[in-house]
């Protein structure tokens, strides 16, 4: 484990919801970019139907993080939380040290396919 995430003191409870709510506005973009791209290929296909689930699922990534910033503005600022804790096991690490307001710098260029293992 990075001796970084062991030694962080616990961070206003409104920045790591306004970090949560980047991190799902992230996700609304390439939702969207993902629709823009599959909805020529299924147009007129019988699935073309999971549209409107990618859609639906756009638009609840938009609310939630609309509603996570608005969340957060509310939260008095003394209220801390344990970010590095909260964001241990998660298996995205560049999501993970957003979360920890340790944004990562990008590991490949705009644009380059990154296959998972």
């Amino acid at each position: 484990m990075d001796e970084a995430m062991n030694e962080m003191e616990p961070v206003a409870l409104r920045e790591v919801l306004h970090a949560a709510a980047g991190v799902l506005q992230d996700l609304e973009g390439r939702c969207g970019r993902l629709q823009s791209a599959l909805s020529p290929t299924l147009a007129g296909n019988p699935h073309a139907v999971a549209l409107q689930d990618l859609d639906y699922l756009t638009q609840g990534l938009a609310s939630l993080s609309w509603f996570l910033s608005n969340l957060g503005q509310e939260l008095p600022d003394e209220w801390r939380a344990d970010a590095a804790a909260a964001t241990r096991d998660l298996p995205l690490e560049a999501m993970a040290a957003a979360l920890r307001l340790q944004p990562q710098e990008a590991s490949a260029a705009a644009g380059d396919l990154e296959l998972f293992e």
